[in-house]
């Protein structure tokens, strides 16, 4: 409930303090309430429940409406002199909810293509290692060169796979090229539901980060244990060294994914900061 008070706050800047402004707004401030216990009990995601809130009531204009209240009687005439917070600068291309919405969305999959690309990349030493170790394995002896082979394409297979996923994530985001060469600026409405969803992710941008690097560290692990209890010379010799690709595979992808929502939400919060440049 901070972002929709901060919101209303935000929202009500620019109204003289009157006692007709303050019942609005402490109306308002009731229904949305409301619709955000509706939400949140029927089972809807925090950060959707302010998103949809926010666009549900619309901009000062339709909350004014919502409430009956005529726009003149509570909103002066702008002055010359002073800013008016919705009206975008001329040559601004305004990036709604909607429009925001997609591009994380894209950045998202971007990353998570990226994070997959990188994973089958580090992985691909894993034929060529486990084919050479079932080859020692005294019944798979008659068929070595062909499990070598076949440890082989599959090399080259990852390979091919993971470039394949890391120029398609870079492909994803050249729709948005706009935001960095043109001037964008967010809508208010929507600027409160991305520094609600960065705040939201934050928590989870952490906890990736560390399973990360916690798995690139433990990923020698199974090495030492097989080295040590020497079940076999396959764990010994192929296993264990094709789990630290493994490991450490994973770990990289969860590194680079952690990111994959605040970053976005970080670069459309940065607009505003170049309008005021």
């Amino acid at each position: 409930m901070e972002t929709i008070k901060n919101y209303l706050d935000a929202m009500f800047a620019s109204i003289p303090d009157t006692p007709q402004a303050r019942k609005a707004k402490q109306e308002l401030y009731s229904m949305m309430e409301d619709k955000y216990n509706e939400l949140i009990q029927s089972g809807m995601p925090k950060n959707e429940v302010i998103g949809t809130i926010i666009s549900e009531f619309g901009s000062k204009e339709d909350l004014m409406e919502i409430l009956g209240q005529k726009k003149h009687s509570i909103i002066p005439a702008p002055k010359n002199d002073a800013p008016n917070y919705e009206m975008p600068p001329r040559g601004r291309r305004i990036i709604d909810s909607y429009e925001a919405d997609n591009y994380i969305k894209d950045c998202t999959s971007s990353r998570i293509l990226l994070g997959c690309g990188v994973f089958f990349c580090i992985i691909a030493p894993i034929g060529p290692i486990l084919a050479s170790g079932l080859g020692d394995i005294f019944i798979l002896r008659l068929f070595s060169d062909f499990i070598e082979a076949i440890g082989v394409i599959l090399l080259f297979v990852s390979v091919g796979l993971g470039v394949a996923l890391i120029l398609l994530s870079t492909s994803r985001n050249k729709l948005w090229r706009f935001l960095d060469h043109e001037h964008c600026m967010l809508d208010p409405e929507t600027e409160f539901v991305i520094q609600n969803e960065l705040i939201d992710n934050q928590e989870n941008k952490s906890f990736m980060l560390a399973g990360g690097i916690l798995l690139c560290i433990v990923s020698v692990v199974p090495v030492i244990f097989f080295g040590i209890f020497s079940i076999c010379d396959f764990f010994t010799d192929a296993l264990g060294p094709s789990l630290i690709f493994v490991l450490v595979g994973a770990g990289v992808f969860f590194i680079l994914n952690a990111t994959r929502r605040t970053t976005p939400c970080e670069k459309l919060l940065m607009l505003k900061d170049n309008v005021l440049k």
